[in-house]
């Protein structure tokens, strides 16, 4: 009997895979997810942006109402506004009227992953003397919500893909096997191994492909933008990443198929698939608990309220010293008792925050070893790294939103050093510059407040490290395929 060549039942077995109407409704119910988990990802998006926009013109009309009524109060009235009421009195307007926001806009990729949005905020209010740092504020969401989590692209591609791929290689291969019919094909080949490989190249012809266009129209007809302008290639490494990670489960899936029956076949792989899905991760985040424990945050938090809790007495104490190493505002001292709480804030919150650097800097510590013991860890499966890179694309994973903080934290500071020392020369030295009016007009200059401008997403998060992974972790499960003794038969 005259064997086949290989490319000729390569293509056999192509159109085969085509041919079968398994292929079209799983391909079908695959594309539909895409694009409905895009879908999702988009719409929280234009969310946050939507968000963005309403804070932006809340705080212009928050601004050009307190110029209003700083007009108003120009003119001469028969009382005085208390200081905590009038937009023209320094310290009584950075405390009481200040409307100023840190905001994390979506990037261009948004659409690819929702990641850790509804967890971590994307926007915080600046508050100059606050107790908690920043990044305890956050709007609550119903706990059980986010325990389900969300159906996004990302969840699609990490978590349904492998499932699909499973579902059409594993179906096909262990049913040959059952029913004979590798047997037969074994004839028409030298070896079990090019029987094998036969199967990998085909399925991967199929699937890789399939896998990358699928995607790719999946964001189109959910409105998801393809490439960046400032980083075209985080979109080509992604897609250098997915392609392998594809490739990576059609080569498991022949590996395991080809050597067990249906039943036995698909439990091994959906048991594989769990560990590098969810054991993987729930594993890391165990051990890394027990080997770097944060210190607890309700703790810290009451740390910082108790340090904060101080009587008039010793607020006054604070601030006395506080001036007396400042000469420039040394005429306070004489009239201490008529200062204003807020004034008094400042040097109140500085002590505050000294008493509590300790505490900071150690919950600070842990949070980075933490992030690198995860940074470590998420190597051990092919699921988290595509995840977090996609996550990193998106511009929603954490690696943003700390240096989201840290640009809150940084405009915060902008605000101090803009409103402190207005606060204190006016402290020490009191103008009049309205004899009679309702307000004090010590502090007209609304325009001039600093503005938070977002920084855009960092550039070169998505490098090539990760696509390197994914090719490399395909190559081992194709050499072992490759590398196969016997197949049983």
């Amino acid at each position: 009997m005259r064997r086949a060549s290989f490319s000729a039942l390569f293509r056999i077995e192509v159109r085969l895979l085509l041919a079968s109407r398994f292929s079209w409704i799983l391909g079908a119910l695959l594309f539909g997810a895409m694009w409905w988990g895009a879908v999702n990802g988009q719409h929280q998006a234009r969310e946050q942006r939507a968000t963005i926009d309403r804070i932006a013109l809340h705080v212009e009309g928050k601004l050009a109402g307190q110029q209003a009524a700083v007009a108003r109060y120009r003119q001469p009235a028969p009382v005085q506004l208390p200081y905590w009421q009038d937009p023209s009195d320094v310290s009584g307007y950075m405390r009481y009227g200040l409307e100023a926001y840190a905001v994390k806009p979506p990037s261009t990729l948004a659409g690819l992953a929702i990641g850790q949005s509804r967890l971590l905020p994307f926007y915080l209010k600046t508050d100059l003397d606050y107790v908690a740092p920043p990044g305890s504020a956050f709007d609550f969401i119903n706990p059980r919500f986010l325990a389900l989590g969300e159906f996004d692209f990302a969840f699609v591609l990490v978590v349904i893909l492998p499932l699909a791929v499973i579902a059409l290689g594993g179906a096909r291969l262990a049913a040959e096997r059952d029913s004979g019919a590798l047997v037969l094909m074994l004839a028409q080949l030298p070896s079990f191994r090019r029987l094998v490989m036969l199967k990998f190249a085909a399925l991967a012809a199929v699937c890789v492909p399939f896998a990358v266009v699928a995607a790719l129209l999946a964001l189109v007809a959910a409105g998801v933008p393809q490439w960046q302008p400032s980083e075209p290639g985080t979109m080509l490494a992604l897609l250098a990443a997915y392609a392998g990670f594809t490739l990576f489960w059609v080569a498991l899936t022949t590996l395991v198929a080809s050597r067990g029956g249906v039943v036995a076949s698909y439990l091994r792989l959906i048991s594989i698939w769990v560990v590098f899905t969810f054991v993987v991760p729930a594993a890391g985040a165990l051990l890394i608990e027990q080997t770097a424990p944060a210190p607890a945050a309700l703790a810290y938090l009451d740390e910082l309220r108790r340090i904060n809790n101080m009587t008039p007495a010793e607020r006054d104490a604070v601030f006395t010293e506080y001036v007396s190493t400042r000469p420039e505002y040394g005429a306070i001292t004489a009239r201490i008792k008529s200062v204003t709480y807020a004034t008094k804030q400042i040097a109140v919150q500085q002590a505050v925050e000294r008493r509590a650097a300790e505490g900071g800097a150690a919950m600070a510590r842990a949070v980075d070893t933490a992030g690198a013991q995860a940074g470590l860890v998420r190597w051990l499966s092919p699921a988290m790294v595509l995840d977090t890179m996609l996550q990193q694309a998106a511009g929603t994973g954490i690696e943003r939103h700390r240096e989201f903080l840290l640009a809150a934290r940084a405009y915060t500071d902008r605000l101090r050093a803009f409103f402190w020392p207005r606060a204190l020369a006016e402290a020490a030295r009191p103008t009049q510059a309205c004899p009679g009016c309702a307000g004090r007009m010590n502090f007209t200059a609304h325009r001039e407040i600093p503005r938070f401008e977002p920084a855009p997403p960092p550039a070169g998060m998505i490098g090539g490290a990760a696509a390197l992974y994914m090719w490399g972790i395909a190559a081992l499960a194709g050499l072992l395929l490759w590398r196969g003794k016997r197949l049983n038969l």
